[in-house]
Formats: structure tokens, sequence, C-alpha cells
């Protein structure tokens, strides 16, 4: 039977840099070894917090899971 194990979490914030020559300007921002099996209030609460200390306004924060799939 085959299982998948979690093998890294991680989360990117997309940050709004203004426009340049009338495109927008994005830089992202990625925080990793996040614990596996972290809530969705937890990952508020720490987007929250980071989102104030940066000097950019955060357009997007996304959540990344890598699994392993063993057989």
């Amino acid at each position: 039977m085959a299982n998948i194990n979690p093998v890294s979490t991680s989360m990117r914030f997309t940050l709004n840099l203004g426009e340049l020559d009338g495109k927008a300007v994005e830089k992202s921002v990625n925080i990793s070894k996040l614990d596996n099996n972290i809530t969705v209030e937890n990952l508020s609460a720490v987007s929250a917090t980071l989102t104030e200390l940066l000097e950019h306004p955060v357009t997007a924060v996304k959540k990344y899971a890598t699994s392993l799939l063993v057989e």
C-alpha cells in the first residue's frame, strides 16, 4: 500500500514594489522549514506578523507542501 510522507513545508509572500513603465513590479520572499503539521490558524498568524515587518505591501501568501509517495 502506498503512503504519502511529508517532506517540507514553506510559504511564499508576493510583495508589490510599485510600477515601472506601467507594469506592476513584484518580488517574492520565501520562508522555508516550516513544521509540516502547521495549521491554517498558525500560518495566518505567522503571515500577519511577518507582513507587519515587511517594507512593501503583501499581495499574496501561498503555502507549499512537498510530499514523497512511498510504495
